[in-house]
């Protein structure tokens, strides 16, 4: 029986430092994501002199790529020579319990928000 209450003790304090090490990775995946679609972004500028929306750059072949448990967006500045972009990565399912890091961005001038959330 103590054995028992022991293993319970234990797994009362390992099983949350696991999910968070699980979102942990799963925010390190939506990352790369964001980043390969800033490549994408800066590839389709030296194409067109402009960033481009989300279509755009599927036509180009130029996709940002999925990650699970997040959805993707770009925002592209209305310009007609748009000049601005931001990427948003937002948490879905069980990964919105890391709640600090739940939307994620990355713009143009490589500024990562929230600071906290990208290690460098």
């Amino acid at each position: 029986m103590i054995v028992m209450v022991v293993i319970g003790i234990i797994a009362m304090f390992a099983y949350p430092a696991y999910l968070d090490q699980v979102r942990k990775s799963r925010r390190a995946e939506a990352q790369k994501v964001l980043m390969a679609g800033q490549i994408g972004e800066e590839r389709y500028r030296s194409y067109f002199n402009t960033y481009g929306n989300a279509t755009s750059l599927a036509t180009e072949n130029l996709n940002m790529g999925t990650a699970d448990f997040f959805t993707f967006d770009i925002a592209v500045s209305l310009a007609s020579a748009a000049t601005h972009y931001t990427l948003t990565a937002t948490a879905t399912g069980d990964q919105t319990k890391d709640s600090n890091c739940a939307v994620m961005t990355l713009d143009q001038s490589n500024v990562m928000s929230p600071a906290a959330c990208w290690k460098r």
